[in-house]
């Protein structure tokens, strides 16, 4: 199941108007009968039918764009979209219960998974107003997703557990966080030398964990350039082959005031990446400036690295 699958069963289904819903059943391969299709106004519904001898009642939810309702006659739990603006994320949270509940066949396992699903992702449903972000916030952002798939593509571990361990957006210290390493991501344009160390934390670990530095070098290129959007859909698209769960990359993706349905007023900054470059910073001889070895009347630092000068700690590169 992906979304070009659930968009055509969107097309195909007529609304009449007539009864309370039209839908289509969204695969004949699923256990729960997990259906989509439109209500009597219109709206999209995710419909889950819930066998006749399954005698259980259902409290009803409003949220922003989103609600729960249970319609007993027809034997069903439905998820109603209340604002066509959200049709996309519509889409990956529908994709989300399908991956979930797919292959179980207890109707209170899945209707239960089925309304924490509609509580984990009706906080993304919402109307935020921001003030958007720059292009260099675009630029740095981008080279963290790219790190991100790379490792989501490469990984062992589990699917969940790297989407986890991306913790930029938390402004947590570091930009991935595992357990035995941590890594710190820098873009860079193509022609720059500098990359700038925002803190005194940045660079410093934990008592025995490591701490790369990772550069990414970009150049700007707006007709051919990996945008906000296109990575976005491309993560998604891996957490779901792996059978993740979305909600916590959108999750993160929100701590930047960023939606699924903002994403488009970003395509004027799109970005190639050139190379990759890693360095040993926990190197006891790395040029770095760290809380742990600073003087306590220091703090809130800012620095620049001149890449050129420590090629000998470099432990990686590759070029894309």
């Amino acid at each position: 199941m992906n979304k070009e699958k659930i968009e055509k069963i969107w097309i195909d289904i007529i609304h009449s108007g007539k009864g309370e819903f039209e839908y289509q059943l969204l695969s004949k391969l699923t256990i729960p009968q997990l259906n989509i299709g439109y209500n009597k106004k219109g709206q999209r519904c995710l419909i889950l039918e819930l066998p006749l001898k399954f005698d259980k009642a259902f409290q009803q939810f409003e949220k922003e764009n989103l609600s729960l309702k249970y319609f007993s006659k027809e034997r069903c739990l439905c998820i109603v979209l209340n604002d066509e603006y959200f049709k996309d994320l519509f889409d990956d949270l529908i994709l989300s219960i399908y991956n979930k509940i797919f292959n179980i066949s207890n109707p209170e396992e899945y209707s239960d998974l089925f309304i924490k699903h509609f509580f984990k992702w009706s906080s993304f449903f919402v109307n935020k107003k921001n003030d958007g972000l720059t292009k260099d916030d675009v630029k740095g952002l981008i080279g963290e997703l790219i790190y991100l798939k790379n490792l989501l593509i490469d990984t062992t571990l589990d699917v969940d557990d790297v989407l986890l361990s991306w913790r930029g957006p938390y402004d947590d210290g570091h930009d991935f966080v595992f357990d035995f390493t941590d890594y710190e991501i820098k873009t860079i344009e193509k022609t720059k030398n500098n990359v700038r160390i925002s803190s005194e934390f940045q660079l410093d670990s934990e008592k025995g964990k490591k701490i790369e530095l990772v550069v990414i070098s970009v150049e700007f290129d707006i007709d051919n350039g990996i945008s906000l959007k296109s990575i976005t859909n491309d993560i998604k698209s891996i957490v779901l082959d792996k059978l993740g769960d979305n909600s916590f990359f959108i999750t993160a993706l929100s701590q930047k005031g960023l939606t699924i349905g903002d994403l488009d007023q970003y395509e004027i900054y799109r970005f190639n990446p050139i190379s990759e470059t890693t360095y040993d910073s926990s190197n006891d001889a790395f040029p770095k400036l760290i809380k742990s070895k600073l003087p306590e009347q220091l703090n809130k630092l800012n620095y620049n690295i001149r890449l050129n000068l420590i090629e000998e700690y470099i432990i990686n590169k590759k070029h894309y």
